[in-house]
C-alpha cells in the first residue's frame, strides 16, 4: 500500500540543481509505503520524499520528479560562489554532453538570474592570498589541451571559476574557436564588470595555441 501526502513550501523558494537541471522547490511529495525488511523478516514503513518543481520562465510548474528523492538534489545558495559557479557549470555541461547549449556561460547566468540567484564576483588577493575589496580584472587560467588518435581535440580548465571544458572538437581550429566563443559567452554573460581572460598552459605542444588565444583576449 502507498500512500502520497503534498507539503506545499512558501515563498521564497530554493533554487535546486538537479543533476543540471536548474528549478525552484514549490512542494514536496511524500510517498508512505509498507516494504519487507529481509533482515528482520518484517514489514516496515519507507518514506520517500520527491521534488515538485516550477521550471520558471513561463515554463512548468508543479512538475513532480519521480525518479528523483530529495536527497539527489542541491540547494543552491544565494548569492553562489564562484567554486559553487564553477562546479554548477561543470554540471550542466555533464548534463548536456558538453552541448553547445550548455556551453554557453551567458545562458546559463542568465537562467540563475531568472530563478532570482546572484554570483559573487572574485576579488583581488592581498600578498598573504586573502580577499582585498577590489574586484579581480584579470584571469590567468590554466588550461591543458588534449589530441586522441581519431582526431579529436579536447581542452580542460583548472579554475575556480570559469570553465573551459570542452571535448570532441573536429580540428585544431575548431578547438580555438570554441574557446574563443565560450570566452566571449563570459564577458557578455559578466557585462557589468570589466576584465580579461587570458591562458597559460605547462604543454610545449600547446604553446602555440595559448599565443594565439593570448595575441588579442577579447577576441
Amino acid at each position: 500500500m502507498i500512500q502520497t501526502h503534498l507539503l506545499k513550501i512558501e515563498p521564497p523558494y530554493n533554487v535546486l540543481n538537479i543533476e543540471g537541471d536548474l528549478v525552484r522547490h514549490i512542494a514536496t511529495l511524500i510517498e508512505v509505503r509498507e516494504v519487507f525488511d529481509s533482515r528482520s523478516r518484517e514489514e516496515r514503513i519507507k518514506t520517500i520524499s520527491h521534488p515538485v518543481v516550477d521550471y520558471g520562465n513561463n515554463n512548468y510548474a508543479g512538475v513532480v520528479m519521480e525518479d528523483v528523492t530529495l536527497e539527489d538534489c542541491e540547494i543552491l545558495s544565494n548569492p553562489l560562489s564562484p567554486v559553487a559557479f564553477y562546479m554548477l557549470s561543470s554540471d550542466v555541461k555533464r548534463k548536456y554532453d558538453f552541448s553547445s547549449f550548455a556551453s554557453d556561460p551567458e545562458r546559463l547566468v542568465k537562467r540563475l538570474k531568472a530563478l532570482g540567484i546572484t554570483i559573487e564576483w572574485p576579488m583581488k588577493k592581498d600578498a598573504e592570498g586573502f580577499d582585498t575589496n577590489e574586484p579581480e580584472d584579470w584571469f590567468k587560467i590554466p588550461i591543458s589541451i588534449s589530441h586522441s588518435e581519431n582526431g579529436s581535440w579536447g581542452v580542460e580548465s583548472g579554475d575556480n571559476f570559469f570553465s573551459f571544458d570542452h571535448k570532441g572538437c573536429v580540428s585544431e581550429q575548431a578547438l580555438l574557436n570554441k574557446i574563443r566563443e565560450t570566452r566571449s559567452s563570459y564577458y557578455k554573460a559578466f557585462s557589468e564588470h570589466q576584465f580579461d581572460i587570458v591562458f597559460h598552459s605547462n604543454m610545449p605542444e600547446a604553446q602555440h595555441i595559448i599565443a594565439e588565444l593570448n595575441a588579442n583576449p577579447h577576441l
